[in-house]
């Protein structure tokens, strides 16, 4: 007995000792309070045995109970104090849930305001089948809410399900999806006149991404998928909704809340860690809804009449870059898995031609008058015989007869004064070998080949717009350079980024490239360009009171093979008005049909189109006609009678000068006053407003 006592006392000091070492404290703790009591123990040994029987097991039962409770005393201290984070956090893992909600994908508007891609809340219906009782009222309403014309054809159906919904007790039945704000408010009004109660009636909340006529902007504006993920979260799959998706996308708002564990209801001492993210920005686009539906409905009209396989459109302001409308058909039915304005190349045909032209012209290899001998309309080069599309084109020609005549032996002419080398300086100098930048995904990059690779023929089939290929945004953003002054501008479709708040997040600047060309010479294209349109192949361009200029093209298609006969890109590329030009426009026709050749070509299919789109635009935006040099000649009245203005409308006066302005009104009572310098940015009163009451018009300058 002695050494059992020695051998208990040592293993509780070894077991003290371990348990400090290794700074387990509450066993350090459990072994010293054992320690003591094995001494208790020890020195009451005596009057243990001298007690009765019953008397020890009451100590013996007591040492028990008084070891259990030090036990779960000491189990206690440590939950509580040494490992509170611990166990607290188990605890509210036990109770708590994340609850997520999303907020709404920004929204695309047009320059005027006018909402293209939009959120709309859309709900689905239900009852709870098991929640109707023989209430008398209650069966009335939802028989009412059955005869709405838009639930109303399944209701003989929908009536035999809830019965039997009710009879075999289902929580649940759909009633109607797709419900409009209006729809669902008219069955709310139902419910509460007929006091259904809540556990009864249950909409269900989604959000619908919608598109405002997306037969006229899909291609242009894109549209949305889903992830592949178990929230199924909207991302942008072609287009604008595409190439500003990180600005569009909603975020997530995330709450952690606690629960009780069985009736799921929120706890008002509920800890929330919130991480909030607003909804999506918003896109304010450069598109000019007036301009871009005029375009889409011309284009249509010909493509429909010519029998085309596709066409293709896109206005630009010349003066800044942006893209006022595109617009694209096709018989293909994978239309919106593309757009060929900006991912499509072709090649060009005579609306190149000015390009080299102006080329030549700025490095001084031929001036406007120098003349050209084409003979009979036919040049040899490399084996290959080159020839005029019109046997009439023949003779001696200017450089301004070869552009109006669109002379393809001229142009093969001038290409020979160029080396290879500075033909291709030119062509860079123009965009042709660079992507354009413009803010549209899928913008490709253009195929070409090094001049140290050309053959000889190259640069003289390139001439006349065969041999290279373009998109039709770098055709016309190379074109405008042509007439707006001599810069080339980036293209671009956004103008700005505003929060839901409207404050700006990012704003797109018109960005000058390079100057191409000198404000001479670009005089001097329009002028000639004008030409072409009131003398030359582009007589069907013209249109009545207005002075415009362009260029046609009829481009030949290529095949591994050759190049087809009879079967053209017909197009016309054009700009209004000639002096201060504002718009320019391209419009192309892939294959168009006709009973000759002639109805193929750019002249007779293309040229029209760009006049309507013309005279649409000019009575659309109140552009004054330039044979109306004043207000003062609009309407005149015998004798001395003051000028009347009852039926004038103001025009628009944007991008005019101010001697402009004040020769418009001079003969007028309306008093011009004028704020800044340059040319004007804003007016009032705004274009189409009666000039009848006006006794001032404010312009801003630039």
């Amino acid at each position: 007995m002695k050494y059992l006592k020695i051998i208990t006392l040592l293993s509780t000091l070894v077991g003290i000792g371990v348990s400090v070492y290794y700074k387990l404290y509450l066993l350090t703790v459990f072994f010293i309070l054992l320690l003591f009591y094995f001494l208790h123990i020890f020195m009451k040994k005596k009057e243990y045995q001298r007690a009765s029987n019953f008397n020890k097991r009451v100590i013996l039962a007591s040492n028990i109970i008084l070891f259990a409770i030090m036990l779960i005393v000491l189990r206690l201290t440590q939950v509580q104090l040494f490992k509170y984070e611990e166990y607290d956090k188990k605890a509210i893992d036990q109770i708590k849930k994340n609850d997520k909600s999303y907020g709404n994908r920004g929204e695309i508007f047009d320059s005027n305001g006018k909402s293209l891609a939009f959120n709309k809340n859309i709900y689905m219906l239900g009852v709870n089948p098991s929640a109707i009782y023989d209430d008398e009222q209650t069966i009335i309403g939802i028989e009412k809410i059955l005869d709405e014309p838009y639930i109303r054809k399944n209701k003989d159906k929908l009536l035999k399900e809830i019965k039997e919904g009710y009879e075999n007790n289902r929580k649940y039945k759909v009633v109607a999806r797709n419900l409009s704000e209006k729809q669902k408010e008219r069955i709310q009004e139902i419910v509460k006149k007929y006091k259904i109660t809540q556990n009864v009636i249950q909409f269900d909340r989604s959000i619908e991404r919608t598109y405002y006529k997306p037969e006229v902007y899909k291609n242009l504006v894109g549209f949305i998928g889903y992830t592949a993920t178990s929230s199924a979260q909207k991302v942008g799959v072609f287009g604008i909704e595409r190439q500003y998706e990180r600005y569009l996308k909603e975020k997530v708002l995330e709450r952690q809340n606690l629960y009780t564990k069985n009736r799921g209801l929120k706890l008002p001492f509920s800890k929330e860690s919130v991480k909030i993210s607003l909804n999506g920005k918003n896109i304010y686009t450069t598109i000019d809804s007036d301009v871009q539906f005029i375009l889409n409905d011309e284009l249509r009209k010909k493509f429909i009449s010519s029998g085309s396989e596709e066409a293709y459109g896109i206005v630009m302001d010349p003066n800044t870059g942006k893209i006022l409308g595109t617009s694209y058909h096709t018989t293909s039915k994978n239309k919106a898995l593309r757009n060929p304005i900006f991912q499509n190349q072709f090649e060009p045909g005579s609306i190149f031609k000015p390009i080299i032209v102006a080329s030549a012209l700025d490095a001084r290899l031929i001036n406007r008058y120098t003349k050209f001998d084409i003979g009979e309309g036919k040049i040899k080069k490399y084996n290959h015989t080159i020839k005029e599309a019109s046997r009439s084109t023949k003779g001696i020609l200017t450089t301004e007869e070869v552009l109006k005549k669109s002379s393809n032996v001229g142009m093969v002419m001038i290409s020979d004064r160029f080396t290879n080398q500075e033909f291709e300086e030119y062509l860079k100098k123009f965009g042709f070998y660079d992507k354009t930048g413009v803010d549209f995904s899928g913008e490709i990059k253009p195929y070409t080949t090094p001049y140290k690779r050309w053959d000889g023929l190259k640069k003289n089939t390139m001439s006349f717009g065969q041999g290279i290929a373009v998109t039709p945004v770098q055709m016309i953003t190379a074109f405008s350079s042509l007439v707006n002054g001599g810069i080339l501008y980036r293209p671009y479709l956004v103008e700005k980024i505003t929060d839901e708040n409207g404050s700006v997040v990012r704003r797109n600047l018109t960005t000058p490239v390079r100057r191409v060309i000198s404000e001479g010479l670009s005089r001097d294209m329009r002028d000639m360009l004008e030409k072409v349109v009131s003398e030359g192949t582009a007589k069907r361009g013209e249109v009545h009171g207005y002075k415009v200029g362009g260029k046609t093209g009829t481009a030949q298609l290529s095949t591994k093979g050759g190049y087809l006969k009879e079967n053209y890109l017909s197009s016309f590329i054009g700009f209004f008005p000639v002096d201060k030009p504002r718009y320019v426009v391209l419009v192309m026709f892939l294959k168009p049909k006709g009973e000759t050749v002639y109805e193929k070509y750019g002249g007779a299919t293309a040229a029209p189109v760009f006049g309507e789109i013309v005279k649409r635009i000019t009575k659309t935006k109140n552009i004054l006609s330039e044979n109306v040099s004043s207000l003062s000649q609009v309407k005149k009245f015998q004798g001395e009678e003051k000028k009347e203005l009852t039926d004038i409308l103001m025009p628009d006066l944007k991008g005019l000068n101010p001697k402009d302005v004040i020769h418009i009104f001079k003969n007028t009572d309306i008093e011009v006053k004028i704020k800044g310098t340059g040319m004007v940015k804003e007016q009032y009163p705004k274009p189409g407003t009666s000039l009848q009451d006006i006794k001032e018009i404010r312009i801003v300058l630039n």
